[in-house]
């Protein structure tokens, strides 16, 4: 039973609704006046007002639209019948008509994105912004919540977010797009700064005002930085506290469709155009670099397929994937994995290497300091834990790098990996090892926790070792550990 439940799609933080556990409401879905998420079982719907509910079904006769649902740029939907809606009428009540959505395996966000899937993202929204404008249609927003990753590739969620093209209008998401899209990729393309703590820092992404303030006098000449961050960030200061209605203004002016179209594309151009190079990652050549013998990782990968292969798992997190060697072999048996790993360039990596299955979702991740439950009231935007439930976690030459460098106890580590999971490979690895030599060498060592003993008695607390494997000489062991309870 409990395995069941954990195929039910995880999104943000979701509370109980009128008494019904099985009804929720999704806790970052109430910012759009004109519909709302609910999850019932493992079905994801939206309740809509009149007027989106008009809209939904103007689009979904679109040609243009009917296209992007048969490639699955957009989620597939469906319009719900009354007859047919299982939500409690309480529910029913508050909207004029509701939308099924097809579930995404796992939400994900901007945060935990790298550069490339944030460019896969704004290269999504910008196309579905060329073709619905020239459909008379826009979209009215542009921000990367509203787009996931299945099967490795970027699909929009937010259907309502399409609407006709009212004669004269601009595209109303354009400074969302560069705030959300743009000046995050303008960061780490230009200067070589991570953008995920940004993300992170603010819910809205990066202010013009704040990223102009990123880019200094040299700056301007780069591709897009002159118009799509000085010159805003004038407009911007300029115009801010006007009470000049900028709408009417440019409808008088003459503005169409056709201007915006010429923008969205020079957009499209520039972002493409975007490049990262990436350096000094510690992981980014694990396997080149790695202190294995070729014998003893045929044992560790024969280890970690011998316990997918017997605990069956549907979800399994690798935490501290490194390159996905492992992920890999995990997503050969099970239906899902998150790949997860405090290094961007070996997660970006990951995420742009053609062998890499389509059930591997590869996100930056930094177990000692993990995606927050945050925004408004901290729950528009959940921690992991809330968006998926792993059956099985692999924890490989990683638990130095929590004890010694992240200074977290044992004890602790292990607690929270038991809250976690039912399920867990972990594998120590000695200090007679050299990666441990080279973490305490410029350290005081107060890591009396930190041994083979004191890992095994904390494993007890929660698990049965039902196998292990030394490799290395002994000087890493690798064990299989189901709950006591099981």
């Amino acid at each position: 039973m409990a395995r069941q439940r954990r195929k039910i799609l995880k999104t943000d933080q979701t509370e109980s609704l009128m008494g019904n556990p099985k009804a929720t409401v999704n806790a970052g879905s109430f910012r759009d006046r004109d519909g709302r998420v609910y999850h019932y079982q493992e079905r994801i719907f939206r309740g809509l007002s009149a007027s989106a509910l008009e809209n939904y079904r103007q689009l979904r006769q679109k040609p243009f639209y009917q296209r992007l649902a048969e490639s699955g740029k957009v989620i597939g939907t469906r319009e719900v019948a009354v007859e047919e809606n299982p939500l409690p009428e309480e529910i029913q009540s508050q909207w004029t008509g509701f939308l099924e959505h097809d579930a995404v395996p796992v939400v994900s966000y901007p945060y935990e994105w790298t550069f490339s899937m944030l460019k896969a993202a704004a290269s999504l929204q910008l196309q579905l912004v060329e073709q619905a404008v020239s459909s008379g249609f826009t979209l009215k927003d542009a921000t990367p919540y509203n787009v996931q990753f299945v099967d490795r590739k970027a699909v929009f969620i937010d259907i309502p977010s399409f609407e006709p093209l009212q004669q004269g209008e601009p595209w109303s998401g354009y400074r969302q797009f560069c705030e959300m899209f743009l000046f995050p990729l303008f960061l780490q393309a230009y200067k070589g700064c991570n953008f995920q703590p940004f993300m992170r820092a603010a819910i809205n992404g990066i202010d013009v005002q704040t990223a102009a303030a990123l880019f200094g006098f040299r700056d301007r000449f780069r591709k897009g930085v002159m118009s799509h961050v000085w010159l805003q960030a004038k407009l911007d200061r300029r115009y801010g506290g006007s009470s000049e209605n900028v709408r009417s203004s440019l409808k008088s002016a003459g503005f169409n469709r056709e201007l915006i179209l010429v923008n969205v594309r020079k957009m499209q151009k520039l972002v493409q155009k975007l490049e990262w190079e990436a350096s000094g990652s510690e992981w980014g050549d694990y396997s080149e670099f790695h202190n294995y013998s070729e014998d003893d990782h045929v044992r560790k990968e024969k280890f970690i397929r011998a316990a997918i292969a017997t605990e069956k798992p549907a979800v399994v997190w690798d935490i501290g994937c490194n390159t996905g060697q492992f992920s890999r072999i995990a997503a050969a048996g099970c239906r899902q994995v998150l790949a997860m790993d405090i290094d961007h360039v070996a997660v970006e990596r990951l995420f742009l290497d053609k062998d890499t299955q389509d059930n591997i979702l590869p996100l930056l991740q930094n177990v000692a300091d993990p995606s927050p439950n945050w925004g408004w009231r901290n729950c528009e935007r959940g921690d992991l834990q809330s968006r998926s439930r792993p059956d099985m976690v692999l924890c490989l030459a990683l638990i130095h790098h929590v004890v010694i460098t992240a200074n977290i106890p044992l004890a602790e580590f292990i607690d929270w990996l038991a809250g976690l999971t039912d399920r867990l490979v972990i594998e120590y690895v000695s200090r007679k090892d050299d990666k441990v030599k080279t973490l305490l060498r410029n350290k005081e060592d107060k890591y009396q926790d930190y041994s083979r003993e004191s890992l095994e008695e904390n494993l007890a607390r929660h698990f049965r070792i039902v196998q292990q494997q030394e490799v290395n000489n002994g000087d890493r062991t690798l064990y299989l550990c189901v709950k006591s309870s099981l």
